[in-house]
């Protein structure tokens, strides 16, 4: 509806294609420290994706995408117990995202075919697959072994309910620079939904807090503007 509208009212229409760095950052508060989200987990990787950006009305406009997110990351070798110093582990974690960034727009014209960007607005998420690897090694025997865990499976407290939810919403703020078809875009995404779907810990007897942020920055071309 919000596409539709857009086009029926443009001034000006762009479609291209957006290629770029995101850093995704999940908080969550523990068993320890309930009231903030000091348990931090970043991945970072790669977004792509199409993009549909329109002038409304002089200057204003909406930029709409969608794109892939893929995002990774693999810890450092950990001593698993001080008293085995031979037993290790490392942790490894690999994101697959869908999203829709509805981002509001103004932009400056500073010169010819060229613009400075402010932008706000929702982005709206579905987590296809979230997976960790837990690897253990032992330094004395060489041996390895693998620990994988879906994260949309997890029920830290063992009430039956499925701790994660795979959608996300967050509201990003940022700044971008176009010259002719080629733009750079960049911004902050703060999560705005609780990533948990199981509320509460009945182990802990805490009620769960998680948010889903994102770094994020944006090369882009149009290939289609009228």
């Amino acid at each position: 509806m919000v596409l539709a509208a857009a086009m029926l009212s443009a001034q000006e229409q762009w479609f291209g294609m957006q290629f770029g760095f995101a850093e995704h950052i999940l908080r969550e508060n523990t068993v320890s420290n309930t009231k903030k989200l000091s348990d931090k987990t970043v991945g970072n990787g790669t977004k792509i994706g199409f993009v549909y950006d329109v002038t409304l009305v002089k200057g204003f406009g909406l930029n709409l995408a969608f794109n892939y997110n893929f995002a990774a990351a693999s810890g450092k070798w950990e001593v698993e117990n001080p008293l085995f110093v031979a037993n290790k582990r490392r942790t490894s974690v690999a994101m697959h995202i869908l999203e829709i960034p509805i981002e509001w727009q103004y932009k400056f014209n500073i010169a010819t075919d060229t613009w400075l960007i402010a932008y706000t607005g929702p982005t709206m998420q579905f987590n296809v697959a979230y997976n960790t690897t837990i690897t253990h090694r032992n330094d004395a025997t060489n041996q390895v072994t693998e620990e994988k865990i879906n994260h949309f499976t997890v029920d830290n407290d063992g009430d039956n309910v499925r701790d994660y939810s795979r959608f996300n919403i967050q509201w990003g703020v940022g700044a971008g620079f176009q010259y002719k078809n080629y733009y750079i875009r960049g911004g902050y995404n703060f999560g705005i939904y609780n990533h948990y779907r199981d509320n509460f810990h009945n182990t802990g007897s805490y009620t769960t807090r998680g948010r889903y942020d994102e770094w994020n920055i944006r090369l882009g071309i149009y290939f289609l503007n009228f």
